[in-house]
């Protein structure tokens, strides 16, 4: 539910946002809102991944996401640490193209504990 909340008052902003900016301007919004979604996504998505390899995420895994050429290819790093102290890193390429994000994020993900490959996922979330 809080995710929808997310989507929707990003969406709210970008396109209130928008009505008094370039063309430019509205896609660079854009852009960043996705990005906001996507990074939101990959870290709540992630700490389930990590999860399901029985590695449970101490707090929450901290995300950034960013874009070269447009929101359609977004660039995801996440970190954190499991309960039992393993340094977990969640990397990969979230691809939107024309795809609703909704509760899932597609793209190219591998998931790392203490430097070891512990999963490789092509959509993380519960829309998979």
């Amino acid at each position: 539910m809080n995710r929808r909340i997310a989507v929707v008052s990003v969406v709210m902003l970008v396109g209130l946002a928008g009505t008094a900016c370039t063309e430019d301007q509205r896609g660079d919004l854009v852009d960043q809102g996705t990005e906001v979604v996507v990074r939101n996504l990959a870290a709540t998505a992630g700490a389930g991944a990590f999860e399901r390899e029985g590695f449970e995420v101490d707090g929450t895994l901290d995300c950034e996401a960013s874009s070269s050429g447009g929101a359609e290819q977004i660039e995801v790093r996440c970190t954190g640490s499991s309960t039992e102290g393993d340094e977990l890193v969640l990397e990969g390429d979230a691809t939107t193209g024309s795809a609703d994000i909704g509760d899932a994020v597609r793209g190219s993900f591998v998931g790392t504990a203490d430097g070891r490959e512990v999963f490789l996922e092509e959509c993380l979330g519960d829309g998979c």
